[in-house]
């Protein structure tokens, strides 16, 4: 089988991974609803409470709208392959990709891909219903040069998202229970990337700081490119720095591995 066929059908392993559980799948994606309502009734009571009609240079429609186009955009991106990978490195399901032809990074990259492929249609379908619904409510104006920018910056958020997660997995060989790791991590990493509420809300300091780390460009940046927060040269600019650290990170996650790998006693398998 050549290596074609054979992350095809990794991918297509990826896909029917995804819809296995049906009921699991549909009950994630209306779970991904009840953050965005929480947050709705709150931001709702304090606008109503404040009386302003800006906050942290949002109007009340802007912040709405950045809630749930940032919630549908940290359920896509979600990894959820972390314990995966740590069972792999302490049981000794590593062994097999080692004396195969079969590169684990690609394996967990194409399968990453397959499982987000479902999710990736729907999530469109959902985007495409807000993005009319917002445009009628005059919350956001069409740009066929914004929803361009805005698909290829998803597209670099979930691999951007994918490499820094495969870089934190690589702590599994080093620490025996890691599962309220990848959970504190997840979180943090879900608040820095603006997966919860914009980034504005921490101070003009704080957000300058956060335009030097990678998390902005997997959530925030992509749904402000979006919305129209975002100037057109300032859109460009930050598509440059995403690819940036995709390559930075596609180094970091080989280097992280190839030295975490020495510490690897292939037990089990």
């Amino acid at each position: 089988m050549n290596r074609r066929r054979l992350y095809s059908a990794v991918f297509s392993m990826g896909v029917q991974h995804s819809m296995e559980y049906r009921f699991h799948f549909f009950l994630s994606l209306l779970g991904a609803a009840f953050p965005i309502l929480v947050q709705y009734f709150i931001w709702t009571a304090v606008y109503r409470n404040s009386g302003q009609t800006a906050l942290f240079s949002y109007s009340y429609g802007q912040i709405i709208l950045y809630t749930i186009l940032a919630g549908l955009v940290s359920k896509l991106i979600a990894t959820q392959f972390e314990h995966q990978i740590a069972d792999d490195i302490k049981n000794g399901g590593l062994n097999k990709y080692l004396i195969k032809p079969v590169s684990y990074f690609s394996y967990r990259l194409i399968s990453f891909f397959g499982q987000k492929a479902i999710y990736y249609g729907i999530t469109a379908l959902l985007l495409a219903g807000i993005i009319w619904f917002a445009s009628a409510g005059d919350l956001l104006e069409l740009q066929a040069v914004r929803l361009i920018l805005f698909a290829i910056t998803l597209w670099g958020a979930l691999l951007l998202n994918f490499l820094i997660a495969y870089c934190i997995c690589a702590s599994a060989f080093y620490l025996h229970e890691i599962s309220y790791f990848f959970l504190i991590t997840s979180l943090l990493i879900n608040i820095l990337s603006g997966g919860m509420f914009p980034l504005e809300i921490f101070g003009e300091t704080v957000v300058k700081g956060l335009q030097y780390t990678p998390f902005p460009y997997t959530i925030y940046f992509p749904v402000n490119v979006l919305s129209g927060k975002t100037q057109a040269a300032a859109m460009y600019q930050g598509l440059l720095i995403q690819c940036g650290w995709i390559l930075l990170f596609l180094w970091l996650s080989r280097l992280t591995w190839r030295i975490a790998m020495k510490k690897y006693s292939a037990v089990g398998g």
